[in-house]
């Protein structure tokens, strides 16, 4: 503490308490890019603390290992991903490709993280599949309800989760393409491959009425021009 300066004890509680998240939402965002560029294992807490610019014994206090700040990474990373779908002053047609437009933009800029995160579904690391899992579920939920459809009818539940696999196996294939398709080409892909399985959840259950749903997701397919 420099000469003059006020002790962090003698702080009102709402300062320090906003100071303290600050600090984190710092540590969070450094951890994030970091890990987007470089693997796991060559990323170090102190390459974190220097990025946030904070003393590095705050990333303990804040996170205890290297492992909780990773985890909180993926966290706001998931979180950043489902704020695509709050489109203000939009129909369901345009938020639905307005958000697939934006998740992608934001895929490709954190790369290494995103991969991580989707691979985590193969088995190869359950507590950041947690994180992802949750997430896709609730994605389900309000895609579900934008399409007018009944997120908790078990076949439409079985159908939803496979999309969210098609996508994230497109996601894979496409960070990992040098000669990328665009992100506008990669979303017609996906709205295409998601009305031909939701067009055969009919198989599955006869009841299901599909059409409204299917007209949605047609004009999403074809509203470009608000997710430019």
């Amino acid at each position: 503490m420099s000469a003059g300066e006020e002790p962090a004890s003698a702080r009102p509680v709402g300062v320090r308490a906003a100071q303290a998240a600050q600090t984190r939402q710092q540590l969070v965002l450094a951890a994030i890019e970091l890990f987007s560029d470089r693997a796991y294992d060559e990323v170090t807490v102190a390459d974190i603390a220097r990025s946030a610019g904070v003393a590095h014994g705050l990333l303990f206090h804040h996170f205890g290992t290297k492992r909780g700040i990773y985890l909180a990474a993926l966290e706001e990373t998931v979180a950043r991903m489902n704020a695509s779908f709050a489109v203000p002053e939009s129909g369901p047609a345009e938020q639905i490709r307005a958000a697939l437009v934006h998740r992608l933009r934001y895929l490709a800029e954190h790369r290494g993280l995103a991969l991580r995160a989707v691979q985590a579904g193969r088995g190869e690391d359950p507590q950041a599949w947690d994180v992802f899992e949750g997430a896709r579920w609730n994605e389900l939920a309000l895609v579900a309800s934008l399409l007018g459809l009944d997120g908790d009818n078990p076949t439409l539940r079985m159908v939803g989760r496979t999309i969210a696999a098609v996508f994230d196996e497109m996601t894979v294939q496409w960070l990992g393409n040098d000669q990328q398709p665009s992100v506008e080409r990669v979303v017609d892909w996906i709205m295409a491959a998601a009305v031909g399985c939701l067009r055969s959840a009919s198989l599955l259950d006869p009841d299901l009425h599909l059409e409204p749903a299917l007209e949605v997701l047609d004009a999403a397919s074809k509203a470009q021009g608000a997710s430019r």
